[in-house]
């Protein structure tokens, strides 16, 4: 290792060893990392071309160094965090009860992980994955829908109803899991095999959610085509396209929830819960974001009661 690696290395450790981050998930982690560098660029440049760092390199070598090594060092954590949410948080056998065959939920998870890998290789992507590992991680889909298959209210009945799962509570739940893993998938079809490269961050349209979920089903054939379609979805507006599933809109909301989300998070006296405040904003922007606000007004509702 060079000694600009090395001190590029260093500074980020230093970044990473914030009491503040320790909470975080390692996309979490790197994001706030990311933000901070873009959001102090003009006052750390002045130190970080002194000769005791990266005297003579022009900004931006210094800048892609310091990601380099921010990338580097997340990256050493990935695969035991990938083992957490796929082996421990995530049980696949829900996909053994929809295919009725015993060795599709080890073949699935390997398949998922697989994907997964190759998003975190590619730097939009990798973004992308940041509020779904989180989501997953937090196990805020468990959280949820306790409450909301008790209550047995809109989303249970969109569930149970509409989509007809038929499929107990932690089946839906494992399965929300998934399609919330597998939203940022449509990045790995953009711009290749046919797809469209134009897509961004924003809401896709039908016609290139079934070119995706086409693409996507080659390299997850041992996940069944409704949780592979759902994960797609996830990506559409429901405002505009009401057919849209529900697991697939809960996977939207958790997805955009968790990409902030701090774990016990200090509440000051007289403010809303983190995440009654969250649902509360969301349900002001539901129409930007595609979201369902009948949705949002139940997760409100029972972030409220709870004090979430």
């Amino acid at each position: 290792m060079n000694s600009q690696i090395q001190t590029a290395a260093g500074f980020i450790a230093r970044l990473l060893a914030n009491p503040a981050l320790k909470s975080y998930t390692p996309l979490q982690k790197e994001e706030q990392i990311l933000q901070f560098l873009n959001a102090n660029s003009a006052q750390l440049m002045p130190t970080l071309r002194s000769p005791q760092f990266f005297s003579g390199l022009p900004d931006h070598e210094i800048t892609s160094l310091l990601i380099t090594a921010l990338t580097n060092t997340i990256d050493t954590e990935i695969p035991a965090f990938l083992d957490l949410i796929l082996d421990r948080r995530v049980n696949f056998d829900f996909i053994s009860f929809m295919t009725q065959r015993a060795d599709s939920s080890a073949q699935s998870r390997d398949q998922v992980r697989k994907l997964v890998e190759t998003m975190l290789s590619r730097p939009e992507s990798r973004r992308a994955l940041t509020g779904p590992l989180a989501a997953v991680y937090y196990g805020m889909s468990k959280k949820y829908l306790d409450e909301l298959f008790q209550r047995r209210g809109y989303t249970h009945f969109e569930l149970t109803k509409v989509q007809r799962l038929r499929m107990g509570r932690e089946h839906v739940q494992a399965m929300l899991d998934v399609n919330i893993i597998l939203k940022p998938a449509i990045y790995s079809v953009s711009g290749s095999e046919g797809g469209q490269s134009s897509y961004s961050s924003g809401l896709v349209q039908p016609a290139f959610a079934e070119t995706a979920r086409s693409l996507l089903l080659k390299r997850l054939p041992a996940v069944p085509d409704s949780v592979v379609a759902s994960s797609v979805h996830a990506n559409m507006s429901f405002v505009e396209h009401p057919s849209v599933e529900a697991t697939a809109r809960l996977a939207s909301v958790f997805s955009a929830r968790a990409r902030g989300y701090q774990p016990n998070q200090r509440v000051d006296r007289g403010a809303d819960t983190p995440d009654k405040s969250w649902f509360s904003v969301a349900r002001r922007n539901y129409k930007f974001y595609g979201f369902d606000v009948k949705i949002l007004d139940e997760l409100y509702s029972v972030a409220a009661e709870l004090l979430w």
